[in-house]
């Protein structure tokens, strides 16, 4: 035990201590594991950490060690989270983990994914954007073998960075390169390609409410899988995605099949038009952009008590006239809980409500799509901007074919792009947003810049990835030579990610709220024992390689500001004063304990409904 010099009744209770457990058969060592906090620590003769300034005259104690001793004793610890961590990978993977396959799912049109061309391949609309079913090869030079890989390279990438992303689609020889800069995630706020996991055909949810019930009410069941699209048989989700997407919104016939019963049920499903999206721009047609439609208003939400109804267009947001959608939440989010001025477009005319501020969750409860062919605005420079239109104004035809949505105008105007050769003259009828709404004739050209551009436009099912099973795929080992070299490379995989998420949480790229603590750590855990133990064991060595790097920080209360210390009384010849020891001790301290308390709070509100 340490004791303060001068303190006779510390010595005294110190000495019988040691008689008393001399008595018992016990060291000096103390071994201790804790619930609360969850942990343990092993403490040797002549430690205490809250007094630096204590002193032992024992020979044994740990201050009276050489340099190099205590600095082995201090690594210890990290280097058994490292052999541990080792070994978990090494068990884990000889058994087999199944991790989602580095192949893309669906891409968000307004993403990084969707928005850039194949090295070269420029203006090409076949290769501008990563398709669903690419498989994803390289990143940087480096193999994927996963898609948990891509997810966590992109989050980890420095702001502003480009990925040179590798993919091999089907129909194309060799790899296509994509240079993709990552862009924060709206939702999660991390960089993101826009690239979601990959699906297989089988359905894991059947909606039983919503826009999709439909499916429960005609008979999908749960673990059926989509094997024909319009007839035509399919097998993998990409080739699913591919066929609902070509009928350019049209219902088009999809059966889905019970494999153990070969019961099928076939039921009409459509796609939804993306339009023409880019980088810096909001989404159009030709030069027109799309109003916003409040799809559904949640009860009891900021919205309700502004007055938005479900059909209002908006009009104005804060500043922003007919704002797009990306726009209306970058807007709402920025507004950090502060009043916002709203208006809408209702019944043929626009209504001013009441300012309104975010909900505590930086929220305003509306739903948000493009639906009904109304115009917010126009782009200057494009064909649309001579037409001189007011927002709130209608598309009601194109070329005398009758319109009502923004779906039906991508596919009217892409089948007149498909059959053109050399500018077009559209006739366009538009319902103008003035008194009386009078239905006006206009005439635009769509030379070959805009035709081309047409082509770029995606379609997306409407019965998108959420409701299909992951793609995944087994990673293991054959022998325990192959399970130790895969668990070494993870090991080292996982070391640098953590160094790197340090780093980006001091960039900002990554925050604290993207963080676990205690609670969260054993929440996940326990979700993911369930999976098995092979999983658990990977989670566990994810865990400990994280705590090699943590531990191992020059932060005076690990074991790396232990470590810092003991370098510095080798370079002056004595050890750091007590009281600048002490002083660093709680400064740690306290650095620890605010962010176990910051993690604490957001796994908590992570945790609860």
């Amino acid at each position: 035990r340490a004791e303060a010099p001068g303190d006779e009744d510390s010595a005294y209770d110190g000495e019988r201590t040691d008689r008393a457990a001399a008595a018992l058969g016990l060291g000096e060592t103390e071994y201790r594991l804790n619930w609360m906090p969850l942990g343990g620590y092993v403490k040797m003769l002549g430690q205490d950490d809250m007094n630096p300034a204590a002193q032992v005259d024992d020979e044994r104690s740990f201050n009276c060690k050489p340099i190099w001793a205590r600095a082995v004793v201090v690594s210890a610890g990290v280097v058994m989270n490292l052999i541990f961590g080792v070994l978990f990978f090494i068990v884990c993977f000889l058994d087999g983990v199944e991790f989602p396959s580095a192949i893309a799912g669906d891409i968000d049109p307004s993403g990084p994914a969707a928005l850039t061309y194949a090295m070269g391949h420029d203006k090409d609309p076949a290769y501008r954007g990563l398709r669903a079913g690419d498989h994803i090869v390289q990143i940087d030079g480096k193999p994927v073998t996963d898609f948990m890989q891509v997810a966590v390279s992109t989050a980890l990438a420095r702001r502003g960075s480009v990925l040179d992303v590798a993919v091999e689609r089907e129909g194309h020889d060799g790899p296509l390169h994509y240079k993709l800069t990552p862009t924060p995630n709206p939702a999660t706020r991390l960089l993101s390609l826009g690239i979601e996991a990959p699906r297989t055909p089988e359905i894991e949810l059947v909606p039983t409410s919503g826009d999709f019930a439909f499916l429960h009410e005609q008979g999908v069941k749960p673990h059926m899988l989509v094997t024909a699209v319009d007839g035509k048989p399919v097998e993998r989700y990409a080739q699913y995605h591919r066929a609902v997407a070509a009928a350019r919104g049209r219902p088009t016939p999809v059966t889905f099949e019970d494999m153990e019963t070969n019961e099928t049920v076939t039921v009409q499903l459509s796609s939804r038009a993306a339009l023409v999206r880019d980088a810096n721009g909001p989404e159009h047609l030709i030069g027109l952009v799309p109003a916003v439609r409040i799809s559904s208003v949640a009860e009891g939400s900021p919205a309700e008590a502004a007055g938005i109804r479900v059909g209002d267009h908006l009009a104005q947001v804060a500043d922003e006239r007919w704002p797009s959608i990306e726009m209306v939440t970058r807007l709402v989010r920025g507004a950090d809980g502060a009043m916002m001025q709203l208006s809408v477009w209702r019944d043929g005319e626009e209504v001013t409500l009441d300012a309104t501020a975010p909900g505590s969750d930086g929220m305003l409860g509306i739903g948000l799509e493009y639906d009904a062919a109304v115009i917010g605005r126009t782009i200057d420079g494009t064909t649309a901007a001579a037409l001189d239109l007011i927002g709130g104004s209608r598309v009601t035809s194109i070329d005398g074919a009758p319109v009502e949505t923004w779906s039906d105008m991508q596919r009217a105007l892409q089948t007149i792009a498909d059959g053109a050769d050399g500018p077009v003259v559209v006739n366009l009828e538009i319902a103008e947003a003035i008194a009386g709404n009078p239905t006006r004739q206009k005439q635009v050209t769509i030379d070959a810049d805009a035709q081309a551009e047409l082509q770029t436009a995606r379609w997306y099912p409407s019965l998108g990835s959420q409701v299909f099973a992951m793609n995944r795929q087994e990673i293991s080992a054959a022998t325990p030579m192959a399970a130790a070299a895969l668990g070494i490379r993870k090991t080292h995989q996982f070391m640098l990610q953590t160094y790197v998420t340090l780093v980006r949480l001091f960039q900002g790229t990554v925050k604290l709220e993207h963080l676990r603590g205690p609670v969260g750590i054993v929440h996940e855990g326990t979700r993911i024992a369930k999976q098995g133990w092979s999983y658990l064991l990977f989670f566990l060595g994810v865990i400990s390689v994280n705590l090699v790097v943590i531990n191992f920080l020059p932060i005076p209360i690990t074991d790396g500001g232990l470590m810092v210390f003991l370098i510095i009384e080798k370079l002056k010849g004595s050890p750091v004063s007590p009281k600048v020891q002490t002083a660093a001790f709680f400064v740690g301290l306290a650095l620890i304990g605010s962010v176990f308390l910051i993690t604490l709070y957001y796994d908590t509100g992570r945790l609860l409904p």
